[in-house]
């Protein structure tokens, strides 16, 4: 079997010691593309919490997924904790474009979650073909239709799904381009805003790196309750504790006592309950 392949800025993490210690050959090594290669066909691309916000501002995450899915026929996200420096919405809404373009979505209480998670994938995967080490990434689809699809899903607010119907529908990119944006206002799913991204990607004058202005942020959409996660005890009710992460909240929730609750301090919503004799009925 072929080493599990791991990229050099994932040392820092406890993934690569959990894989070694389940007895598998781990090579680091600077890929090209991805976090983990798990096997034949099958990579990671792990994502922090402040690492996720950052990569769906920028845009990056749909650049990174499409040329993971160009290198290997299976392709898995692993989010990891809650997002942060995100609106709830606005990554939730990114990770289901990803799911609509075919992306597996996992996603990790903490590090050491991610470390199980990926230990299992390496093992299922090492029943398949050997790893095959990247010297580089892999060119696009080859058919120039599956080309055309990758251009046109580049625009922000298309979807490979998307970038076929509107393809299946003006013949090709060059058509696309020709007709938007006031032709492409008819399509299912297209409006001006999203005409208007398409025209400007595809017949827009080019400008260079060093010339472009900066993207602006996004604004707010006003001052939200902060989210608070409360860990109820019943049998220490004077110690009940707050936090302002989900994931914190459930691994301590693991560690207290039977008749322990996990509620959202902002619906009042018992989220999770240690299992207790004391609720059965008699």
């Amino acid at each position: 079997m072929g080493p599990v392949l791991v990229d050099h800025r994932e040392r820092s993490s406890a993934i690569p010691e959990a894989l070694v210690a389940a007895g598998l050959d781990v090579q680091l090594t600077d890929l090209p593309v991805g976090d983990y290669v798990l096997g034949h066909g099958l990579a990671v691309e792990r994502k922090g919490p402040a690492d996720l916000g950052a990569s769906i501002r920028d845009g990056r995450i749909f650049d990174q997924a499409v040329r993971l899915q160009s290198a290997f026929p299976q392709a898995v996200l692993m989010i990891e904790g809650e997002p942060s420096g995100i609106p709830e919405d606005a990554w939730r809404g990114a990770v289901c474009r990803l799911v609509e373009d075919g992306f597996t979505v996992l996603h990790s209480l903490d590090a050491e979650d991610s470390a199980a998670w990926i230990v299992r994938l390496a093992k299922r995967a090492r029943r398949a073909a050997p790893t095959t080490r990247i010297d580089g990434p892999r060119r696009a689809p080859r058919h120039p239709s599956g080309q055309a699809e990758v251009m046109l899903s580049i625009v922000p607010g298309i979807s490979t799904t998307m970038a076929r119907s509107v393809l299946a529908a003006y013949g090709s990119v060059a058509a696309v381009a020709a007709a938007a944006p006031q032709g492409l206002l008819g399509h299912p799913g297209i409006g001006r805003v999203l005409a208007g991204r398409i025209a400007v990607a595809l017949a827009g004058e080019y400008v260079a790196p060093v010339d472009r202005e900066a993207e602006p942020e996004r604004p707010g959409r006003g001052v939200r309750a902060p989210r608070r996660w409360i860990l109820a005890e019943p049998e220490r009710d004077a110690e009940t504790q707050s936090f302002d992460r989900r994931a914190i909240a459930l691994r301590a929730l693991r560690s207290a006592g039977d008749g322990a609750q996990l509620i959202d301090g902002l619906t009042g919503e018992v989220v999770q309950a240690n299992s207790s004799p004391r609720f059965h009925a008699d």
